[in-house]
């Protein structure tokens, strides 16, 4: 009788996820050519990015922390699988915007840097939209998810830092959130919270990563 392999489900305190850095790409002839799918992660300066980027790949300083928000000026590529069986997929961790500590001309650069790489053509199968859930979605949160939508690419919002709250202030901006979001311009996937600090949303984004079958294809049927 043939054997049927098990769906996947993460466990209770999924293990690290296989990753590598690749690249820090400065120009656009300096990103990697792949045909893997690709996952893009974009937030504001101080959204928290590289810490969620290392609690969330269970790696310990795999992406830098800075003191000062805004110094990532580059796009760091990683190759990334959810088990060493797996196809690995692209990770693309993009400069931050709004406060950066730099000319701006340079974050200009940044900018288009990132925005070459949106509007590529390659194989950007979603982008996590990271926001501090302590702060009021603004119209760069608004037009970033509109945009995207216009290139195809669907987006996750990932509320960050939710340690700094108690679990009622928490649950009320979230739904503060989803509610602003809903007159401008609807969400296709539900909030996520996480914190870097504690975990919380690490199992819950690895699994819904998984099912969406964006960044695994038929691995996991």
């Amino acid at each position: 009788m043939k054997t049927v392999a098990a769906p996947y489900s993460a466990p209770e305190r999924p293990p690290a996820l296989v990753a590598d850095f690749i690249i820090s790409a400065a120009e656009i002839r300096q990103f990697p050519e792949s045909e893997r799918p690709e996952l893009a992660i974009l937030g504001r300066s101080n959204s928290g990015k590289s810490s969620l980027l290392n609690r969330w790949l269970g790696r310990k300083a795999l992406a830098r922390v800075g003191a000062t928000p805004g110094r990532t000026c580059q796009i760091n590529f990683f190759r990334v699988a959810f088990r060493p069986q797996d196809q690995p997929f692209l990770l693309a961790d993009l400069p931050g915007y709004g406060f950066a500590a730099a000319p701006k001309s340079q974050v200009a650069g940044w900018r288009r840097l990132a925005t070459g790489y949106l509007e590529s053509g390659r194989p950007i199968k979603t982008v996590l939209l990271l926001m501090d859930i302590r702060r009021e979605p603004s119209a760069d949160e608004y037009d970033l998810v509109a945009w995207l939508e216009t290139l195809g690419i669907p987006v996750w919002l990932i509320a960050t830092k939710v340690d700094k709250l108690n679990r009622s202030e928490a649950r009320t901006r979230l739904l503060r959130i989803e509610k602003m979001f809903e007159v401008v311009i609807p969400l296709a996937h539900p909030l996520l919270a996480f914190s870097s600090t504690t975990g919380q949303g690490r199992e819950r984004l690895i699994e819904n990563l998984i099912d969406s079958g964006l960044l695994t294809g038929s691995n996991f049927d």
